[in-house]
């Protein structure tokens, strides 16, 4: 038996009736599956919306998308050099059920952990990196020497798409975010404060070839307009925020009138399929090995049990991060 965040039924993920921590059934590895042993694991926006129904396909069961940990036992199928007792971190988003002490993960979202980083710092990247990544490059098409500005600098996504916009070459990098000097630490050319200065006002003849949406709402796209290049693209991964229906009509919206002189509209959600996965897994690692990237951890310490896992919860759901939360579960 192992301990594991269990969701009873889509509601209010702070309450026992919802969410709670229980004894339940370690997992087994299925075929091209490994069980990985839980060092650590990281909670995602998406996560919450799950719980609460916001996004459909998560009624019940095991809950958590990131994991950092020790492989315990491979499925058969897995062609991996990988074997059990290496470290590594994992993207579980196929599978769920990283807020527990085991869970089991397609192997090819398994990748070594970087050996320059510890085993929260490693639980904090698959998923945000992974979007991070996916929306400066397969999306965004960011290129040597691009301008790009990143709404929403010191978020688990925008804390690492600046990091990365840096690594990748990136000429000018403008992020927004009321933490000014954390955000230039990471990298950042430009900080514009949102508390004291107007994002569309700040953004007018910025000459962008790229508009990288962490945050959501109408004023990052008003603020495009007005700041990227013509043939400059604007990525999102939030749209309005809420739920899933509550985004359609600004997505259509906003895409129609891509037609007719705005900024070409995108908004994606992250790629976690073969083959595509495993790259971008081994460019994140090769990033954070040579030290151009380092995950960032909100400073709060969360651990599992329910009162614990709520906390965690309540946090993400206040949108006042800095750095990603992450939960222990051994050390």
């Amino acid at each position: 038996m192992m301990k594991a965040a269990v969701l009873h039924k889509n509601g209010d993920p702070t309450t026992p009736a919802v969410l709670s921590v229980e004894e339940v059934e370690v997992p087994v590895a299925g075929d091209g599956e490994m069980l990985i042993k839980v060092s650590a694991a990281s909670i995602n926006p998406v996560d919450y919306k799950l719980f609460m129904g916001d996004f459909p396909g998560k009624k019940d069961g095991l809950t958590g998308l990131d994991v950092s940990g020790v492989v315990e036992t491979i499925g058969p199928g897995c062609d991996t050099s990988l074997k059990p007792g290496d470290a590594i971190y994992a993207d579980a988003a196929k599978t769920m059920g990283s807020f527990a002490e085991f869970v089991r993960v397609q192997a090819v979202a398994v990748s070594p952990k970087p050996k320059n980083i510890d085993f929260r710092e490693a639980a904090a990247l698959p998923l945000a990196g992974l979007t991070a990544l996916q929306g400066l490059v397969t999306h965004g098409g960011l290129q040597t020497g691009g301008r790009v500005a990143i709404l929403g600098g010191s978020g688990g996504v925008g804390s690492l798409a600046v990091q990365m916009a840096k690594a990748l070459g990136a000429g000018h990098v403008i992020a927004t975010g009321s933490s000014v000097e954390f955000i230039k630490g990471l990298g950042a050319d430009t900080v514009i404060n949102y508390r004291e200065a107007n994002v569309v006002d700040e953004l007018k003849g910025a000459d962008l070839d790229l508009v990288f949406d962490t945050v959501g709402g109408i004023e990052g796209w008003t603020a495009a307009q007005g700041g990227l290049k013509k043939g400059g693209k604007f990525i999102s991964i939030v749209g309005d925020g809420g739920g899933l229906p509550g985004m359609i009509p600004g997505i259509l919206w906003r895409k129609f009138m891509s037609n007719f002189g705005y900024p070409a509209y995108s908004i994606f959600l992250t790629d976690t399929s073969a083959p595509a996965v495993a790259a971008d897994m081994a460019k994140i690692t090769e990033m954070v090995e040579a030290g151009k990237v380092k995950p960032v951890l909100d400073e709060r310490v969360f651990e599992l049990t329910t009162e614990s896992v709520h906390e965690m919860v309540k946090a993400s759901m206040s949108h006042r991060t800095k750095g990603k939360l992450v939960l222990t579960v051994s050390k």
